[in-house]
C-alpha cells in the first residue's frame, strides 16, 4: 500500500479511511510478509511513547500506523498536516466491517485478551453475527513466556490475523514478545473493541466521536478508571506539543 507518512509530535502516521484500514489489512493478508502491525496512535499512545522505551520500539515496528483520536486529527491540522475528520478511524468505526470480510475471506481470526468469562460468551454473543467467520479466543491473563499454551494454540491454528485487547501498553508488550515466536500475517492491537462489539461495555454514539467528545462520554461512563488519561496525561504533553509549534513544519516521508 502506497500511503503518505507523516511524522509530527514525535509520532509516525499514515492518514487512512475507514475504507483504507480495511484495504490495508487485505493488502497485507495477501502479501508474502509476515508478521506485520497495523498500529494505531490517539493521546494516550502518545503520552506512553514519549515515556516507556517499549512503546518506542512497538511505534518503530509498526509496517502502519492509522490516526485513533480526533484530537490527533485536529493537532495535525493545527500543525499543517492534512488530516480529515475521515482519518480519525477508530476500532468501532470498522471492526464489524473487519470481522464480515474476515468471514467472507475465510481469514482465521484469534483473539487474545479480557477475562475467560467474556471469551466464554464469544460462540452465543458474537459468532452468530458473522456466519462463517473462524474466530479462536485466549484470555488476557496467560503468562508472557515460551512454555506458554498460547503460542502452541496460535501455531496449530494458522491464523491470518491476531487481536491483541488488552489495552495500552499490555497489549503491544505482548505483540513484541509474541513475534519472537510465531508466525502471522497482521497483528492489530484493537483494546476494548471486542468487548464493546459484544456488549459488554456500552459504546459511545459514533456521532459523538466525530464532533470530538467521545473521550467526554468515556470519562463520564468510567470516571474512576479513565480520569488520568483524559485529565492529566494531556498536560504532560503541553511542553512536547508547545515545542512542535515552534517548529511549525510538518515532515512527510512518500
Amino acid at each position: 500500500m502506497m500511503l503518505p507518512t507523516y511524522h509530527f509530535l514525535g509520532m509516525r502516521v499514515q492518514p487512512m479511511t475507514n475504507k483504507d484500514v480495511l484495504d490495508t489489512i487485505e493488502h497485507i493478508v495477501a502479501a508474502p510478509a509476515k508478521n506485520s502491525i497495523l498500529g494505531n496512535h490517539n493521546l494516550h499512545s502518545l503520552y506512553l511513547l514519549q515515556r516507556t522505551p517499549l512503546m518506542q520500539r512497538f511505534y518503530q515496528e509498526n509496517t502502519y500506523t492509522h490516526v485513533d483520536g480526533m484530537s490527533m486529527v485536529l493537532l495535525g491540522q493545527l500543525l499543517g498536516i492534512p488530516l480529515t475528520r475521515d482519518h480519525r478511524t477508530t476500532y468501532l468505526n470498522w471492526f464489524e466491517d473487519f470481522l464480515r470480510m474476515a468471514a467472507e475471506k475465510h481469514w482465521r481470526i484469534y483473539f487474545i485478551g479480557g477475562p475467560q468469562s467474556m471469551i466464554d460468551l464469544i460462540p452465543d454473543t458474537l459468532l452468530p453475527r458473522f456466519p462463517g467467520l473462524q474466530l479462536r479466543a485466549h484470555h488476557g491473563f496467560d503468562e508472557i513466556a515460551a512454555r506458554t499454551t498460547v503460542y502452541k494454540e496460535i501455531e496449530e491454528f494458522q491464523p491470518h490475523v491476531i487481536l491483541s485487547g488488552m489495552g495500552m501498553p499490555r497489549q503491544e508488550r505482548w505483540i513484541l514478545e509474541a513475534r519472537n515466536h510465531i508466525t502471522t500475517h497482521v497483528f492489530l492491537p484493537c483494546g476494548a473493541a471486542l468487548e464493546y462489539l459484544m456488549g459488554l461495555q456500552k459504546a459511545p454514539p459514533r456521532w459523538i466521536g466525530q464532533l470530538g467528545f467521545e473521550w467526554l462520554y468515556r470519562l463520564l461512563t468510567r470516571p474512576k478508571t479513565l480520569y488520568r488519561r483524559y485529565l492529566i496525561e494531556p498536560l504532560f504533553l503541553m511542553p512536547s506539543i508547545l515545542r512542535e509549534f515552534t517548529r511549525r513544519k510538518p515532515l512527510v516521508e512518500q
